[in-house]
């Protein structure tokens, strides 16, 4: 067998001088920066201008992890120039996504004669407008598909206007480039606050993105980040933290509360200092908690019907669950799934997620089924739409008919060989140096193959497998018990490395997530 050295750049098609630039330290240098774009120049000199004549500033954010983000980066901004900006994140439930003609209204009649938003507001072309006629002007810095008309916005932050190299980028990324424009300096907690946008909005962790993920583990690693070691017990941060520990719990509140609650967030995160700190952090682990639980029950409750291209689920969770149940179903089925739940704002209507893969396009499919919907967004394999409760029969047979003539492309991923003499500190490290980790460069799964059954060991109930190789090395398959694996005399133990820490010491587990 190959090195595993050998076998990791076969796997990733890179080659020796590819890893060796993959192992240099990060460096800001390696993330373009936005400096000399006109609408960025533009967008510094209006907030500076309205600074200069003590305008009344509104930031208009988003519910989820990357609108908390974007917006309490440029909170945090305003605070380290020592100017009151106003902040404002919308409910899912009372207000939906992005700026309504109803909240443009309030803030026309609040005074504010500057809105800055942040992931949304390239698709708000009336409310915009009706700014425009009331003297009000808008700085927009978002990164969704940009419409065919754009609104009349003073200048317009988007990746695509920037020509932002080759992969997507998140609200929060462009926020924190935005931020070392006004503060003149990158802020390492702003650059942290654009990691998690990154990670939590599902951007490719490839280039740009893969440097400023780098950059933040960095920091978090090797400085004092209080408002963000708050939300984990660990001490050790990796990719897998951030995506599997704390973002959860700045989504949840965004999901689970059904007033403007969500707006804590903003002061949480865009004042390390505020008193109110271990409350707000306690709120988003306790909500979270709850959204699992919630999660959980629903996700065992579905019946799935054999035999039908696309799974179609109506039920009564809240419509910020709906996603997350979609692609729970998703990834236990291998199926397109769409969840609905009644509409918290209109009694007459269903609000749906739709979650999907390669095979499946959701823009295509809301095309398809255009006129039985209100409302729809999203990209290609997730997406949001609402409709009257009467269209539900026609608008499921339409969805049915779209995944038998679509069906989802087989995920085909590549087991790299492993011995278990490899199962060590030492690969790990290797491993490692072929990361960060996420959306678009997934962590790499090996396989160990013929063991003989008989010599692995088990939990005291004797329900998950747990074999320690030494060396706080252990082999660990959570619900992978004796009476399942004993009999097949030898087995193909695939899985991936993880490192934890227990008892402030270092342990590392090959988790075993299929055995045959």
């Amino acid at each position: 067998m190959v090195s595993l050295k050998a076998r990791l750049l076969h796997h990733y098609e890179l080659n020796e001088a590819d890893l060796a630039s993959f192992c240099l330290p990060p460096t800001l240098d390696s993330i373009p920066k936005i400096d000399d774009d006109l609408a960025v120049k533009m967008a510094r000199d209006r907030i500076e201008e309205a600074i200069a004549h003590q305008e009344k500033i509104l930031i208009y954010g988003d519910y989820d992890c990357d609108g908390v983000m974007a917006t309490s980066i440029l909170s945090y901004c305003f605070r380290k120039k020592s100017y009151p900006a106003a902040t404002f994140i919308p409910s899912r439930y009372i207000d939906g996504y992005g700026l309504t003609m109803e909240n443009a209204k309030r803030i026309a009649t609040a005074g504010y004669s500057l809105v800055i938003l942040v992931d949304n507001g390239v698709s708000c072309l009336e409310p915009i407008s009706f700014f425009l006629s009331k003297g009000i002007q808008t700085i927009i810095i978002d990164h969704h598909e940009l419409p065919s008309s754009l609104p009349p916005s003073y200048a317009l932050i988007h990746p695509d206007t920037l020509r932002y190299g080759s992969y997507p980028v998140s609200a929060g990324y462009l926020s924190f480039l935005f931020s070392m424009v006004l503060l003149k300096k990158a802020d390492p907690y702003l650059l942290i606050l654009g990691a998690l946008s990154t990670v939590s909005d599902l951007m490719p962790i490839r280039s740009h993105n893969r440097e400023i993920l780098r950059l933040a583990l960095d920091a978090l690693n090797h400085g004092h980040f209080p408002t963000i070691e708050a939300l984990t017990e660990t001490t050790l941060f990796d990719e897998d933290v951030l995506g599997m520990e704390i973002i959860p719990q700045i989504n949840a509140v965004g999901r689970m509360v059904e007033d403007h609650g969500v707006n804590q967030l903003v002061r949480y995160f865009a004042d390390p200092e505020n008193p109110k700190g271990p409350q707000i952090a306690s709120l988003m682990r306790s909500v979270n908690e709850e959204r699992k639980a919630l999660s959980k029950a629903a996700f065992e409750m579905v019946q799935v019907e054999e035999g039908q291209p696309g799974i179609f689920v109506l039920g009564t969770l809240k419509e910020g669950l709906n996603g997350l149940l979609a692609n729970r179903l998703l990834q236990q089925y291998n199926k397109p799934v769409i969840v609905l739940s009644p509409s918290s704002s209109d009694p007459s209507a269903y609000v749906g997620s739709l979650r999907c893969r390669q095979g499946f396009d959701f823009p295509s499919f809301a095309s398809f089924a255009s006129s039985l919907l209100l409302r729809s967004g999203g990209h290609g394999f997730a997406g949001g739409f609402s409709l009257k409760k009467e269209k539900l029969a026609q608008f499921e047979a339409k969805f049915q008919e779209y995944a038998a003539l679509h069906p989802l492309q087989e995920e085909g991923e590549e087991d790299i060989p492993l011995s278990l003499s490899e199962v060590t500190f030492a690969s790990y490290e290797l491993i490692r140096s072929f990361g960060p980790f996420g959306f678009g460069w997934k962590a790499p799964r090996f396989v160990i193959a013929h063991l003989p059954t008989d010599s692995f060991q088990y939990t005291r109930d004797e329900s998950h497998l747990s074999t320690p190789l030494g060396y706080g090395v252990r082999l660990l398959g959570f619900h992978q018990s004796k009476a399942n694996i004993l009999p097949l005399g030898r087995a193909n133990l695939h899985g991936r490395f993880h490192l934890r820490l227990w008892q402030g010491k270092e342990q590392l587990e090959f988790r075993i997530d299929k055995i045959d």
